[in-house]
């Protein structure tokens, strides 16, 4: 069973604006990336070299992002300031299974310099109650390194649940590392934040 979502999409929160990526995003999107700070612990990419994405590039990942999205495997959101326009980063929805299963992982990046503002909680506090409703999915899962503790705030902060460690469960290189499994469930999981669920257009 998969669904048919329209494209674009639009989610709105108190500060954010959350969509796919448009041809038209590219200057914001590369000054998000090309003004950020050296990497802050070892799992931050720190800046961005655009030389190696012009804007050709940017265009085929937009139609990239498009197709993932018809094919009703990963759903790429931009996150963006709603008065600015400043791009954030993205928060995505890659779907694992479905059928008996409506199982997706829930994944999320901010800026190095716009975090520690409460940007990734916020939007994905508005993208999980829309990958439950509109996504029909029932199990979300955020799978993260045991030491990246950003990330692992993020999850604490949305009422993700820990559910497990799952032992040398993804290769980083020649070493198999361990992964903290953090579930969210439909109608199980609680929004934590008063953020509503806004879908426009």
């Amino acid at each position: 069973m998969s669904v048919s979502v329209p494209w674009p999409i639009q989610l709105e929160s108190a500060r954010l604006s959350l969509r796919p990526l448009a041809t038209a995003d590219y200057d914001a999107w590369l000054a998000g990336f090309t003004s950020r700070l050296p990497p802050q612990h070892r799992h931050d990419g720190g800046p961005h070299d655009p030389v190696q994405t012009p804007r050709a590039w940017f265009r085929r990942l937009c139609q990239r992002h498009r197709g993932l999205w018809r094919k009703d495997e990963c759903y790429i959101l931009g996150v963006f300031d709603r008065e600015t326009g400043q791009h954030y980063g993205h928060v995505d929805i890659f779907v694992i299974e479905r059928d008996d299963g409506q199982w997706g992982n829930l994944g999320y990046a901010i800026h190095n310099t716009v975090q520690r503002r409460g940007l990734a909680s916020e939007a994905c506090s508005v993208v999980i109650p829309w990958a439950f409703q509109t996504l029909a999915l029932h199990r979300l899962e955020a799978v993260i390194n045991p030491d990246n503790a950003p990330s692992l705030g993020v999850a604490r902060k949305l009422g993700l649940e820990l559910e497990c460690l799952r032992r040398n469960f993804e290769r980083k290189g020649n070493e198999w590392v361990d992964q903290a499994v953090y579930v969210a469930i439909s109608g199980r999981w609680r929004q934590p934040l008063a953020v509503p669920f806004q879908a426009l257009g």
